[in-house]
This record gives structure tokens, sequence and C-alpha cells, in this order.
């Protein structure tokens, strides 16, 4: 029973899905800040968010096993990690500079997508020499960033999201220990490197 909460609890919160989760909260708790207010664009941004961060990069993920360019697809080994990570950092990036582009470099989502895009650039560069923890990384990143959302625009809906993912937080750093993905050391650098990125985010709001 733990080990299947584990690895639903790893499912849920991939780091791939974060910055969707991210926008999803942003979009529709503080629309305000994305200056976004149809609807219909909402769900389009999202669509296409989801697409190019998560779907694309689970793909080529898929392609490389098949492959047998990396030998699991949950990318156990540091060395497979390599190739995905850089795939999905190019993702990232490509969606960046569009955001920037159609909204600006001062819109929040803009801001946000940049400051995942960094974190995984960070990530990628320690794989080549160390593993270390993506799932704690994106969630701390990911809780740092609600909590100053949460401290500049504060909104009883926004405290239950932060519950919410700090709760979740917690059990991913237990799931990935629990698993044994990682070591204590790697959860807990890839949670320092998380919480540091996601802070950033005070200095642009």
């Amino acid at each position: 029973m733990k080990n299947k909460l584990a690895h639903i609890v790893s499912i849920v919160f991939i780091p791939l899905l974060l910055p969707t989760y991210l926008f999803a909260i942003i979009l529709f708790n503080l629309p305000e800040l994305a200056h976004i207010s149809s609807i219909n664009d909402k769900l389009i941004l999202l669509l296409s968010l989801a697409i190019v961060t998560v779907l694309l990069p689970v793909t080529v993920v898929f392609v490389l096993y098949k492959f047998r360019v990396i030998s699991s697809l949950f990318l156990v080994n540091r060395e497979d990690r390599k190739t995905p990570q850089l795939i999905s950092l190019l993702m990232y990036g490509v969606f960046t500079i569009f955001l920037f582009l159609r909204y600006g470099s001062g819109n929040i989502l803009s801001v946000v997508m940049a400051i995942n895009t960094v974190s995984l650039l960070a990530i990628a560069i320690i794989t080549n020499y160390w593993k270390i923890s993506t799932h704690t990384s994106g969630a701390m990143g990911f809780s740092a960033i609600l909590l100053v959302l949460l401290t500049n625009y504060f909104s009883v809906g926004l405290l239950v999201l932060f519950l919410l993912a700090a709760t979740l937080t917690i059990a991913v750093f237990y799931a990935r220990l629990y698993l044994k993905a990682h070591t204590l050391k790697q959860v807990l650098l890839g949670g320092l490197l998380g919480t540091i990125s996601g802070l950033s985010l005070i200095f642009f709001i």
C-alpha cells in the first residue's frame, strides 16, 4: 500500500507537470497578474503549455526507451536523465521565449516560466556530475512560488492551495526516499535548489 502511494505521489507531482499547475493557479486565482481574462485564452495557454512541457518531453523519453538509448522509462540512472533533461530544457526555453514575446518580460507567467527554466538548467548541469532529485526540487520550487504569491496577494483560496502543496511536498520527500529513488543528500539538495529558485520570484513582483 505504501509503495503504491509513493508511486502515486511521484506521478502527481512529476516535475514536468508543475509549471502547468502553477499557470492554472495563477490564471484562475490571480488573473489580474497574468492580464488574461478570457476563459478560452486561459485554456488554450494551459493546453499549449502542457503539450510543450509535458507531452513532448514524455514522448521523447518513450522514443528513447524504445530505441534503447535509455534503459528505463523512469530515468533511474543518472546517465539516462541527461538527454531527456536537455530536451525538456529546450522545450521550457522555447515556451519561455514565447511568453516573453507574447506577454512581456514583466508578466507573472513569463517570470514563473523563466524561473522554472533556469532551475531546470541548473539541474541539467548538476546531473552531468551528480544525481539530484528533480522531484524534490520541483516540489519545493512549486511551494516556494505559492508562498511568495500568498504573501503578496493573500486570499483564502491561495492559502488552501499552499497548504495542499506543502503537504504534497512533504509527501514527495518521503516518497522519493521510500522508493529508494534518491539518497537523503540528493533529496535535500534538490529541495534546497527548488527553494532558492522559487523564492527568487520575490525579486520580480
